[in-house]
């Protein structure tokens, strides 16, 4: 669509980072949309907002279409359609399959009326024949059209591991990796027909709002925002709406020899520490500044590969590299998920950022379990409701004014964590007896 001239509004459903930073890239910058995590009202402002100006919105959806939390397909990828009006292309994986995607395609628009399945595109086809077979197939069964087909590649450029596609930010040849697929779209999807089902979505008669995250800047404060390769996880809207509060974000690196600069908060999202542990362990600098940082009172809120840096040591394979050592636990890297899905939780014991009796609802996914020592020096501040948490049951580690949770929030869902961490910053900024650090090379926004 870009190199069509087209300006793109690109959104993903659901909790996700890589997909999102994929699909970022390529358009220029990708939202989430969830509508498990936000009000109805908050999407579509969200939605309508991030599209004024464009030409289109493509919306990737996740899972199958139908796929939700339950039985009746609550949050799935079609009732995230029908709630934007928007309408469908639907994606069929054809490996092995010839008049079975006809039955698909059949099944996909009887079970759901309301649906406006605008048309179909092949997936992962054999050849030549093959396609042939399958085209006339659904276009003799039903009347959905078939808008594209696309065959088998070998996408060894594409690495994956073990949770999902490699990130963008770690694959040398992305740029390049993202040109070739639209090569492979161009030559394989009737392009203008998308952008004629594109215009034909229904109005959806609302105005736009204003943005997001339109408060009045309360106070000026340095929020330090750890982001690299190994920690990478951040949803734009949670970075705006630190802004928005009046936070000066300072974009700072765990993996490079520089003592932490002076900040008022320090923000490490999700990403992953496990592939660059020897590199975090190596850089005894930045690890010993911040344990400092924290023992003189900085406020961090640290999220799932955040709470694994700020562990003891992180264990894979039975080798340990230490970490930060903010708090008196170990994590280990296990061979599957250990917290997978959508999470809630109550806050049940006093911390940083959030009030007792506060319910939090978010998402985790990770491959690292907590090794509780005999004695523990810290405690936990949540219980977990749904999900898995930091043990099954609690989650949430507090040490001093450092919290560390496998719970991934999102801004638009918990307006509430923005102002706890500019309020904190706020705090902190003015103790008289802070000492953070001093302005090293970071980039400061």
């Amino acid at each position: 669509m870009r190199r069509r001239g087209l300006s793109v509004g690109a959104f993903k459903k659901g909790p996700d980072y890589i997909d999102a930073g994929w699909l970022g890239l390529a358009a220029g910058q990708c939202f989430n949309l969830d509508t498990y995590l936000f009000p109805p009202e908050t999407l579509i402002s969200s939605f309508l907002f991030r599209s004024q100006g464009k030409d289109m919105a493509v919306v990737e959806g996740n899972r199958g279409l139908f796929d939700g939390v339950d039985a009746a397909g609550s949050y799935s990828t079609a009732e995230l359609a029908k709630l934007l009006e928007a309408p469908i292309l639907l994606i069929l994986d054809c490996t092995k399959m010839t008049r079975t995607a006809a039955a698909l395609v059949l099944g996909a628009r009887a079970l759901d009326e309301h649906l406006n399945l605008g048309g179909v595109i092949l997936n992962r086809v054999g050849g030549t024949r093959h396609e042939s077979v399958v085209r006339r197939s659904i276009e003799q069964a039903t009347s959905v059209p078939v808008l594209g087909s696309i065959h088998k590649l070998a996408l060894d450029n594409f690495p994956q591991r073990h949770l999902g596609l490699l990130p963008y930010q770690e694959h040398p040849g992305a740029v390049e990796f993202v040109e070739h697929a639209a090569q492979v779209i161009q030559q394989s999807v009737e392009i203008d027909e998308v952008v004629s089902i594109a215009r034909k979505a229904k109005e959806m008669g609302r105005s736009i709002d204003a943005a997001p995250f339109s408060a009045a800047r309360s106070c000026r404060v340095r929020i330090g925002i750890v982001r690299d390769s190994a920690f990478q996880f951040y949803y734009p809207e949670n970075l705006e709406a630190l802004e928005a509060l009046g936070a000066e974000l300072v974009y700072l690196s765990a993996l490079q020899p520089s003592p932490l600069p002076d900040v008022d908060c320090l923000y490490i999202g999700g990403g992953f520490p496990e592939t660059h542990a020897e590199r975090l362990a190596e850089n005894e600098v930045f690890r010993r500044s911040l344990r400092d940082a924290v023992n003189g009172g900085l406020p961090v809120y640290a999220e799932c590969g955040g709470l694994m840096y700020l562990s003891r040591s992180l264990v894979i394979d039975d080798n340990a590299y230490p970490m930060a050592g903010v708090f008196s636990v170990d994590t280990v890297l296990q061979r599957s998920p250990q917290g997978l899905g959508y999470i809630r939780v109550e806050v049940t014991a006093e911390n940083p950022f959030f009030p007792v009796g506060a319910e939090l609802t978010g998402h985790e996914f990770h491959y690292s379990s907590i090794a509780m020592p005999e004695q523990l020096g810290d405690y936990f501040a949540f219980k977990v409701l749904r999900g898995h948490g930091a043990d099954g049951r609690n989650d949430g580690i507090c040490r001093n004014n450092a919290l560390g949770t496998y719970l991934h929030i999102h801004a638009l869902g918990t307006p509430q964590w923005a102002f706890s961490l500019v309020r904190k910053a706020a705090q902190f900024r003015s103790d008289p007896t802070r000492h953070v650090g001093e302005m090293s090379q970071a980039n400061v926004r």
